[in-house]
């Protein structure tokens, strides 16, 4: 049941940094007058969200290969 867990929080992770990045594209797009520095930095963030998500999708889909394999070796 923890595989499950962690690959929802991978995904959820994912989904925040898909979020914030569009906000940080926003600010670096804005018409009247573009916020690069805030941009930049907030695009920095979702990077490490979207990092963190991607490893723990990566390393719950590995458990639950070894998992699979153990069952299949006995």
């Amino acid at each position: 049941m923890l595989f499950w867990i962690r690959e929802i929080a991978g995904w959820i992770l994912v989904a925040a940094g898909l979020i914030v990045m569009r906000m940080g594209l926003n600010f670096a797009l804005a018409a009247d007058s573009p916020k690069i520095v805030e941009a930049s930095v907030v695009i920095f963030a979702s990077l490490g969200l979207l990092r963190a998500g991607v490893l723990l999708v990566r390393i719950s889909t590995a458990a639950r290969i070894c998992k699979l394999d153990r069952m299949h070796e006995k």
